[in-house]
């Protein structure tokens, strides 16, 4: 028997039930998704879903919580508060240790020395902050920028019928996307993408809180796009460094029927920091702008050179969640992806988009003379 859905929105809804037939007939998860991959290879010879997921589970049963090792952190006072700065990776991710968003964010000098320490490390994990209310959420991106839609500008809306991802609404918070993910109807973004780059101008950033998490698994992986240029080869930066992409979105993304596209550099200037990303990502770029004329064979390798670069363990942190964990990343300049490995157990999050109060870097563009020296 299927268990309850996370929220009581989806009892009735039509898209979760259908995709729970597959759980009523008591077939496991498709071995084409991830999270069946990974349960396949977790509990092999079944195509019993029940068994599978009493054995995953009993495999899982003994795990308790506890905290051991060493982390090396750097100590930091700012405002009075003491903070512990874990690095994850050397060039991306920085868990903050003894903040609470809830006040602290209000003290002099803090919000510039945690934005430009977000500029610098491009994607931030708050651990502890389950106390945090949704409409706490919102406050914090304002902080920092804007509230944007779920996905960004609202040029866009998707109001498609086929994402598990917008059936759950917050009337007091219509801006809020919330992914749940249970037994009966698993559900992760398993590849890697930024957010909404088939938008024209696509959001600065996105804030993800967990609320629910998995023993083991789930977590979620974010990869450094300078890293990413710069790992190219250096006659791919050359010739494709003023060229275009065309981002198309999917059907989860249309709006009135509509899938969104757009065109953005290949080589993106971050307007902050003057860095160069590479933005292509294969989530979302299948083609370079017809205006380069680019034969299909060489387009075909040059995308194949940049889709190696995503998710290079140089290049990439993975942040295991806890309830109350809260990441903030970079939609300019990183790319993320959930690690599909958790089913049956169960997921719930909560995502909020964030705009960049000026206008005038919004929009993604390429100036090499920006490059910092």
């Amino acid at each position: 028997m299927s268990e309850q859905p996370q929220d009581p929105q989806l009892i009735d809804n039509p898209l979760y039930l259908r995709r729970r037939e597959r759980a009523d007939a008591n077939k496991p998860p498709m071995r084409s998704d991830p999270l069946g991959a990974v349960a396949a290879v977790r509990y092999p010879g079944s195509s019993d879903r029940n068994e599978m997921m009493a054995g995953i589970r009993e495999q899982d049963q003994d795990l308790v919580e506890g905290h051991f090792g060493t982390i090396h952190y750097k100590p930091v006072t700012v405002a009075g508060v003491e903070l512990k700065l874990e690095p994850i990776q050397p060039s991306i991710g920085t868990i903050i240790h003894g903040i609470d968003l809830a006040v602290d964010l209000d003290k002099p000098g803090m919000v510039d020395y945690i934005r430009n320490l977000w500029l610098e490390r491009k994607a931030l994990v708050f651990r502890d902050q389950n106390h945090l209310s949704r409409q706490d959420m919102v406050r914090f991106v304002e902080y920092f920028g804007e509230v944007g839609a779920p996905f960004g500008e609202r040029e866009h809306v998707p109001n498609s019928p086929h994402d598990m991802n917008q059936q759950i609404k917050d009337p007091d918070i219509p801006d809020m996307l919330i992914l749940p993910s249970d037994e009966t109807v698993p559900n992760a973004a398993s590849g890697w993408h930024a957010d909404a780059t088939w938008q024209v101008r696509p959001p600065m950033a996105s804030i993800l809180m967990c609320r629910e998490a998995p023993p083991v698994g789930g977590d979620t992986c974010f990869c450094d796009c300078y890293g990413m240029w710069e790992g190219l080869p250096k006659a791919t930066k050359e010739k494709v460094e003023h060229w275009n992409a065309i981002h198309i979105g999917s059907v989860g993304h249309q709006m009135d029927g509509v899938t969104p596209k757009s065109v953005h550099p290949v080589a993106r200037t971050h307007p902050e920091t003057g860095q160069t990303a590479l933005y292509v990502q294969q989530g979302f770029v299948k083609h370079f702008a017809p205006e380069h004329e680019v034969p299909e064979g060489e387009e075909a390798k040059l995308l194949r050179q940049m889709k190696l670069q995503e998710g290079r363990l140089e290049y990439t942190c993975r942040v295991k969640w806890e309830p109350g964990s809260m990441a903030w990343w970079d939609n300019r300049c990183v790319l993320h992806s959930a690690s599909g490995d958790f089913w049956p157990h169960r997921r719930f999050m909560e995502r909020l988009t964030m705009l960049d109060a000026d206008k005038s870097r919004r929009t993604p563009y390429y100036d090499p003379e920006r490059r910092p020296s």
